[in-house]
């Protein structure tokens, strides 16, 4: 039997449908059991459609600057 704590550790994957199928039908079985998860699950999609609706600007400089310094520390990293 799955907890709710576990439903949620999957729920990325079992939306993308990346979950093996017998994850998946352990988390649809939790789904029908336990209508708190169930709403969870909706909101959650709904969350995922909302934010691909908005819009799409540019980064701010200082963000963009932060993520190439962490890309370049963690390629440094594998080479080492």
């Amino acid at each position: 039997m799955m907890t709710c704590r576990e439903l949620k550790n999957l729920l990325l994957d079992f939306v993308s449908g990346e979950l093996p199928p017998e994850h998946k039908a352990l988390v649809e079985q939790h789904l029908h059991k336990c209508p708190p998860c169930e709403v969870y699950l909706e909101t959650y999609q709904l969350t995922i459609q909302m934010t691909r609706q908005l819009p799409c600007g540019p980064l701010p400089q200082p963000l963009v600057q932060r993520l190439q310094d962490a890309l370049a520390e963690i390629q440094k990293e594998g080479k080492s």
